[in-house]
């Protein structure tokens, strides 16, 4: 079976147990998987009622499937399932039941399905009569353990961070110093290993050098930024006279930029040297050891650290606030347009369009950053396994970066790759 093909069955057993050869039937690809849930929830079929989900809706059983086994949020499961997202939301089992209901999700999906019924119809027909006679109840295991807090040394660098709320992760997340207890920062080491980092500020901004072995965020322990080396336990604290700072590490991970009111202030991770920018810009991002920053009125510039003009992008069509990133030497901008990345050059002349071989379902929002001269790090969402992937600018070929979460392209932050 391929990867596509294992998923959507074990998706469909739990959607239709002893229907589940049925339901699943046309495997192996992301449109089959999207299809699928389609077909389960079509008035005009029968499927058989999964033993953990007797008693709950069609509707029911296949938003708590796909938010809790598979990983969906709220916008795509009602994408995925043809419902509003109100609906969604109305549909949902109550906070203090989803890690357990996870739990025995992720226990029945493991347990290979009964074989098909011999006359499903039939069947299918008599379990929704039996259900809609009885109220039974979903069978519930023990809560999951709570995730670990970082430690001061990880001995591992960081694949990437997330924000999370309970409805996107089964695990509950606290206690976090914020008005909403169930929303926080995690972190994803290399192997996969999560932990949640309880002294970020949960709103505020959190990035993973591209190395993976330093972590900037702000401190509640001490109300100001922060660089944590996580693979010495070393604490490099940042000048910070505003909280909701924006913040960038440069591609070589020496620098950290982080954009106030009225300036921009780089910290030389190495030597602890702090350089204070006057710019009245936002803050984009780097290229190479310059900054990139844009307004609306004067579009995007690429900074030196003393602060003067190495160069501008003249396109006055060129939107400074779309999702874009400068190349390493300064001399060429990515940006997603449609289903393409486009290369353009400081002039705003498209020099190349980019075909990126993505999976058909996946939608490209955004474009990270530069990983080197030929490759860039994109943001697809889509009905795969998938959301972030690194393309070949040359060639488009795409590969996903291991461990990716589906959570909101504003939400995470790539490291190691």
């Amino acid at each position: 079976m391929t990867g596509w093909a294992e998923r959507q069955a074990r998706a469909a057993s739990l959607l239709a147990g002893r229907s589940a050869a049925r339901l699943a039937r046309g495997s192996g690809t992301p449109a089959s998987y999207f299809r699928m849930f389609r077909r389960f929830l079509s008035p005009l079929r029968l499927w058989d009622a999964p033993a953990w989900g007797r008693g709950l809706s069609r509707r029911q059983r296949a938003i708590l499937v796909a938010t809790l086994h598979e990983g969906w949020d709220e916008e795509d499961t009602a994408e995925l399932c043809g419902l509003s997202q109100a609906k969604v939301r109305a549909l949902a089992v109550p906070q203090e039941e989803r890690a357990a209901l996870a739990a025995r999700l992720r226990e029945t999906a493991t347990t290979p399905a009964p074989a098909s019924a011999r006359f499903p119809k039939l069947v299918a027909g008599l379990c929704l009569l039996v259900v809609a006679g009885s109220a039974a109840v979903v069978p519930l295991a023990s809560p999951a353990p709570p995730l670990p807090v970082l430690p001061a040394v990880a001995a591992e660098p960081i694949r990437y961070g997330m924000r999370v709320r309970e409805e996107l992760f089964p695990e509950r997340i606290e206690p976090f110093a914020s008005a909403d207890p169930s929303e926080g920062w995690l972190v994803v080491g290399t192997s996969g290993r999560r932990w949640r980092l309880p002294d970020a500020l949960p709103q505020t901004d959190v990035q993973v050098s591209p190395d993976g072995r330093k972590l900037a965020y702000y401190s509640l322990a001490r109300m100001q930024v922060v660089i944590q080396d996580v693979m010495t336990g070393a604490i490099i604290p940042v000048p910070t006279a505003f909280y909701k700072a924006a913040l960038a590490f440069s591609a070589d991970s020496r620098h950290l930029a982080m954009e106030q009111a009225d300036d921009v202030v780089v910290t030389d991770v190495r030597s602890g040297v702090v350089t204070r920018l006057r710019v009245d810009e936002f803050l984009l991002g780097w290229a190479g050891d310059h900054l990139v920053v844009s307004n609306s009125y004067d579009g995007i510039k690429v900074l030196a650290l003393d602060g003067s003009v190495i160069a501008k992008l003249r396109a006055a069509e060129l939107d400074p606030q779309w999702e874009l990133a400068v190349s390493p030497e300064g001399e060429a901008v990515a940006v997603p347009s449609g289903g393409r990345v486009l290369i353009l050059d400081l002039d705003g002349k498209v020099i190349r369009k980019v075909d990126a071989d993505l999976p058909p379902t996946a939608e490209l929002r955004r474009v990270y950053r530069w990983v080197g001269p030929g490759e860039v790090l994109l943001y697809a969402p889509g009905y795969g396994s998938a959301t972030v992937y690194l393309v070949d600018v040359r060639t488009g070929a795409a590969r996903p970066v291991a461990h990716a979460p589906q959570v909101a392209g504003h939400d995470i932050t790539i490291g190691a790759v």
